[in-house]
């Protein structure tokens, strides 16, 4: 049996909105790698909804590119409509695990905490999680295919 046990618990983080009401977000450090083997901090929406990891285009000099748009094109859907991002292959640190994966870049609003979504393709596969929205909090375990007695 597949353990569903969590060593992490990730709390969502509070923010107002402008009624005053509290938005719980559920933001994941990350630390993206570049090519010149320096470590940027990232704030990433865990976001179930999203396929690859996308990051904000104005991070492209991070992953040592002359401009945002010169990756392979994806035309994508989001919340807000049609769009388009471009693909590149990056590393990301999450919870520890160092992750060669997608990454998109796309334009998005600036956000002084969110650098952009943590997406499924690649990432999600070397952890399990669960969340308890009441509680505003999300589970991690680093070890999913761990079998349980």
């Amino acid at each position: 049996m597949i353990s569903k046990n969590f060593e992490l618990v990730v709390p969502f983080y509070e923010v107002q909105d402008p009624a005053g009401n509290s938005i719980y977000i559920p933001l994941v450090q990350a630390i993206l790698m570049t090519p010149q083997n320096s470590r940027f901090q990232l704030s990433l929406i865990f976001d179930t909804g999203a396929n690859v990891t996308t990051l904000r285009a104005d991070l492209y000099p991070l992953l040592g590119l002359a401009s945002w748009d010169v990756g392979q094109r994806r035309d994508t859907s989001t919340a807000g409509g049609p769009s388009v991002a471009y693909q590149y292959q990056g590393t990301l640190e999450v919870f520890g695990k160092t992750i060669n994966c997608p990454i998109h870049l796309m334009q998005m609003a600036l956000h002084p905490l969110v650098h952009g979504l943590l997406g499924r393709d690649t990432v999600y596969r070397e952890f399990g999680f669960g969340f308890w929205e009441c509680k505003n909090e999300l589970y991690v375990t680093l070890n999913p295919l761990v079998s349980t007695p």
